[in-house]
């Protein structure tokens, strides 16, 4: 009997068995989006081995030369770890340190340590972090061997730190390259860190106002800071994180609102590409300096004479490990200072292109960085037809009753109609991004499938627009925010990015409907990536513009181990290189280590931060990228001085993008949009027009080519020279000013060949 009713079970336990394997693989899939499990670390090659050593090199007593090129000749001196660069035809020379002969004897003893050596340390004893090392006031003791062209130096620092560390100065053909290998960074002593390297912090330093010249600060597309006498006027110059800051590692501040509402500060900019420079324009000798390793985690200082020493110099200063602040509870009433359990694990290394003769200007530092990324292979020439930019904004959310309710202010049909407009207006192509397009509108993040709200069309009317378009010489990208999750609308329970200190990060914003976002895990973003390429193009949609992970990078924690900033950006740039293999990708504000996935630059800047020990704005990676990949402006929309924007997109070669809808702004007063002001469409047709009309004009003049020379006259106008013989001359004063037998009015530009 038993055995009868079990066999008559059997079919229902058999099947209820199959469910249960259906419900626990289902439930796997939700968790862990469909693709298996996350990538954690990053798998790209930073480090490389200690080169091979030869003999001893004896430069104890003076400097002695350890390598040439065609155009210099290096020299070396032990006991500061200091080499000198001298141009062969000239005789003038670039210095490493403070010579004694330069040294003006009013600096305390750090800075006089600081300033005499080839390397300095900062150290983290327990969780102070104030401690100074150099090669003057801490005992050491220093092994020099020479390698091919150049040497090799064992450094021991002793003393209270016991840190050992070596270094690489060689020639490459006219290039100096100063590397240390991680496996030669070594802390023997607990509890005592290295928290950061600078690497030869007085290169080409200048006393006061002794040389006519300027430094490169990489802030906003570019400035200069002059080797003018600041007359201690500044308390500080410039520090950047390259690639931005690191929100693993530190909480960010409220932003300055009116009515913890609106928004009143326009946040700086950040440093896209990991490069500076000095200019010594009376001895026409410069170099431009590029982190090549350790740059995810690397700062650039450009400090003007008068901060702490009368002295203008510009360095990469590496963070190994950092102190954070630790919280003792949820609650975090009570917190602690603690070390990072791990250091930076990566080579660090610059290379200086030295610069001679007519090259010794930032015109040679801008054409010596694009060439050094086209000869790496750091980025490739995309095509450069001419669009003007015109973005769309879809659906927005505003609450209704015990949810939301969709705002549409641009639905598919209504694109439709704006580009048969513009294109009847004579704006030839449009490039746009159309924003708030996924289910849910444009806060509905991260966007995992190809799923079109429903208010604007649906998935098939969107499909019709992007390919009806395309046959009209338009193209429709579709927007992805790749970085965030919104807490309202999706499960923050998995996949969200822990800070260093194990707290979940938040974004925190000062919106009408939705105020916590958080970071997904580097891994889910490149999974979410992914799986939204594959799906549109499976619906043979191949536009994407992808936002947030191009220009953001953190450290982060995860069950308990570390993962560093080098992991995030190994991640991110396999993702986004994956990407650009299925679609055609454009990168907003994106970071130098993407450069090479993206077939155009959104959101160019235009300007700096403002920073006041600024001296001048110059379109410096205008001037490296011109000609290789197009790049759009931020939206003019927004700028309030639109005739000085449009200068200066005619300056750099920059497109223009607009930012418009169909329906009227003030719909979105009750959204999270409600600081978008200025969006209506009909009353941008005329501008975009006559912006489309100049610009086109003037792309077709400059072609392919790239940006050979850029000068402000002393007159104040600017000109600027591509290499095909095209020259632009743009005057921003309101005056009319005259230059090579042309005639410029005031705010107004002129071309000839």
């Amino acid at each position: 009997m038993a055995t009868k009713k079990l066999k008559r079970a059997l079919p229902f336990i058999i099947a209820g068995a199959v469910i249960l394997v259906i419900a626990v693989v289902l439930v796997a899939v939700l968790l862990t989006g469909g693709s298996g499990k996350d990538v954690l670390k990053g798998t790209h090659q930073h480090t490389s081995a200690i080169p091979t050593l030869g003999a001893a090199v004896n430069a104890k007593e003076d400097y002695v030369q350890i390598a040439e090129s065609d155009t210099y000749k290096l020299y070396y001196y032990e006991p500061q770890f200091a080499v000198r660069l001298e141009n062969k035809k000239t005789g003038k020379v670039i210095e490493s340190v403070v010579s004694d002969d330069k040294d003006n004897g009013k600096n305390n003893e750090a800075w006089t340590g600081y300033m005499k050596s080839g390397i300095v340390l900062s150290a983290i004893i327990g969780t102070v972090n104030t401690y100074q090392v150099d090669m003057l006031t801490v005992p050491n003791t220093i092994t020099t061997h020479s390698i091919d062209n150049g040497i090799y130096a064992e450094i021991k620092f002793n003393g209270n730190y016991n840190f050992e560390i070596g270094v690489e100065v060689k020639l490459d053909g006219d290039e100096l390259v100063v590397r240390v290998p991680d496996e030669s960074i070594k802390e023997n002593k607990k509890g005592t860190y290295i928290s950061t390297v600078s690497l030869f912090p007085m290169m080409g330093s200048t006393y006061l106002d002794e040389q006519e010249g300027y430094m490169l600060v990489p802030d906003g597309n570019g400035a200069l800071i002059y080797l003018d006498d600041k007359e201690g006027r500044y308390a500080t110059g410039f520090s950047g994180l390259i690639y931005g800051i690191d929100d693993g590692m530190t909480n960010r501040t409220a932003s300055s609102t009116l009515w913890e509402e609106y928004e009143t500060v326009t946040a700086s900019n950040s440093v896209l590409a990991p490069v500076f420079g000095m200019a010594h324009l009376e001895d026409e000798l410069a170099y431009l300096g590029i982190v090549e390793s350790g740059d995810e985690r690397c700062s650039i200082e450009v400090v003007p004479n008068g901060v702490m020493i009368n002295y203008n110099r510009c360095f990469a200063k590496f963070l190994l490990r950092d102190v954070f602040t630790q919280p003792l509870n949820q609650s975090n009433s009570g917190t602690v200072p603690a070390v990072e359990s791990d250091r930076l694990h990566s080579d660090l290394a610059v290379r200086y292109h030295m610069l001679s003769g007519e090259d010794a200007d930032y015109s040679g530092m801008a054409n010596a960085y694009r060439n050094y990324l086209l000869d790496s292979g750091r980025i490739s020439k995309r095509d450069l037809s001419y669009n003007t930019r015109v973005d769309f904004l879809g659906t927005e959310r505003e609450e209704f009753l015990m949810g939301t309710k969709a705002v549409t202010m641009t639905d598919t049909d209504q694109v439709e109609d704006i580009l048969k407009e513009l294109n009847a207006d004579g704006v030839g192509s449009i490039l746009s991004v159309y924003k708030g397009w996924q289910k849910g509108g444009l806060y509905n993040v991260p966007i995992t499938s190809y799923n079109a709200d429903s208010h604007i069309g649906g998935d098939g009317a969107l499909k019709s627009l992007i390919k009806d378009q395309a046959a009209n010489g338009n193209s429709i990208y579709l927007y992805d925010d790749a970085l965030s999750v919104n807490a309202d609308t999706n499960s923050t329970t998995y996949n969200v990015m822990k800070m260093v200190n194990k707290r979940t990060f938040k974004n925190e914003v000062n919106g009408e409907v939705y105020d916590l976002f958080y970071y997904l895990m580097p891994g889910r973003s490149s999974t979410d990536l992914g799986r939204l390429t594959d799906d549109m193009n499976d619906d043979e949609i191949g536009n994407i513009a992808v936002a947030g992970i191009t220009d953001t990078l953190f450290s982060y924690s995860y069950k308990g181990n570390y993962y560093s900033r080098t992991d995030t950006m190994d991640i991110y740039s396999d993702a986004i290189s994956k990407a650009d293999e299925k679609c055609s990708l454009l990168a907003e504000t994106p970071n130098a280590y993407i450069w090479n996935s993206a077939d155009a630059f959104l959101d160019m800047p235009l300007s700096s931060s403002d920073y006041l020990y600024l001296d001048e704005e110059i379109p410096f990676l205008s001037m490296v990228l011109k000609g290789i990949v197009p790049t759009y402006s931020e939206y003019v929309n927004f700028e309030a001085n639109k005739t000085e924007n449009f200068l200066k997109m005619v300056e750099s070669g920059v497109y223009p993008s607009f930012y418009v809808t169909a329906e009227d702004p003030s719909k979105l007063f009750y959204t999270n949009s409600n600081d978008l002001y200025s969006l209506e469409y009909s009353g941008y047709r005329e501008t975009i027009a006559e912006y489309d009309a100049a610009l086109r004009a003037l792309a077709q003049k400059t072609g392919d080519a790239c940006i050979t020379d850029h000068e402000i006259l002393d007159n104040g106008l600017v000109k600027v020279t591509y290499d095909n013989g095209v020259k632009i001359y743009v005057n921003y004063t309101e005056s009319e000013l005259s230059a090579d037998g042309l005639t410029v009015k005031a705010l107004s530009y002129e071309e000839s060949e």
